[in-house]
């Protein structure tokens, strides 16, 4: 009997198989969603991608339009934008660009090393009020400026780099400061001691350990500045001053759409910033790290 019992109790080796069933079900519900997920990150990908392959392919093809398809080569269209109005165009946002990044940065420079380093009465209510300023949009200030312009005849390039790098002052002095305050004070205090003064100690210590932070901030009011639409519309009166997003409308907005021009000129446009990126790549990979500046 107990022979029998043994010989018809179910095999070690037979548990696992139903177990199986779950398994393979959890596995084929897993690799369906894996599915899901990533078909959607692929149409999203392709939506994305989309447009720039429509800029690419419509700046050298001889009959660009709307629609994506490949070109017939051609570049005519690069001839045609890096000359005469779309030049200087260009030339004048640059101009734009450096003017805001220069008062923005210089600016921040001052003024993030006073907060880090002097007692200001409620400092942290001011930088609470600096990092309030940089959600106000610029379209509510324009009319203001506008008149004030417009009265003392400052209606040109050079003032309206002015204002957009003093829009750009509150996120700089932002970034300065936290990165100032990274600063070891021991090292201003080694140059206090060969008699350096308040200006070599900023521009000889605290800027060079600190500019990471300082080239987020010209990064930021450069970029601010280049893709500016609306303060130079506005507060440019003189048409040999336009900047490039201004002609770009002006492209757009005319009655015959000159789509080949609109996309060479747009990939043009966006060079500057790419080799911005490219040339402040190396400033950034040491970081805010402070690591060997003070030995102890």
């Amino acid at each position: 009997m107990t022979q029998s019992i043994a010989t018809y109790s179910p095999s070690a080796g037979a548990q696992p198989r139903a177990d199986a069933v779950p398994e393979e079900a959890s596995s084929a519900a897993e690799r369906r969603e894996s599915l899901i997920v990533n078909g959607l990150l692929a149409l999203l990908g392709i939506l994305f991608l989309a447009p720039l392959l429509w800029i690419f392919f419509a700046s050298v093809d001889v009959n660009a339009s709307w629609a994506l398809s490949w070109p017939r080569f051609t570049l005519a269209h690069f001839r045609e934008v890096t000359r005469g109005d779309f030049l200087v165009s260009l030339v004048n946002t640059l101009l734009l660009s450096l003017v805001a990044s220069a008062v923005s940065t210089v600016a921040a420079i001052l003024g993030g090393y006073a907060l880090s380093r002097r007692r200001v009465p409620l400092a942290d209510g001011l930088m609470v009020t600096i990092l309030f300023l940089t959600g106000i949009p610029l379209a509510i200030m324009i009319v203001p400026v506008f008149q004030v312009y417009a009265q003392f005849n400052l209606l040109n390039l050079w003032a309206t780099g002015v204002f957009l790098g003093v829009c750009s002052l509150p996120f700089a002095l932002w970034l300065i400061k936290t990165g100032m305050d990274a600063v070891p004070k021991e090292l201003e205090e080694a140059a206090r001691m060969e008699q350096a003064s308040v200006l070599q100690i900023i521009l000889y210590v605290t800027v060079p350990v600190a500019l990471p932070s300082i080239f987020a901030a010209l990064i930021y009011s450069f970029i601010n500045a280049w893709g500016a639409f609306l303060p130079p519309l506005v507060l440019i009166s003189d048409q040999s001053q336009i900047t490039g997003p201004i002609k770009i409308y002006g492209l757009i907005g005319s009655s015959d759409v000159r789509y080949g021009d609109i996309a060479a000129f747009s990939l043009i446009y966006s060079l500057p910033v790419v080799i911005l990126y490219i040339l402040m790549s190396r400033p950034f990979s040491g970081g805010f790290s402070m690591g060997g500046a003070v030995k102890g």
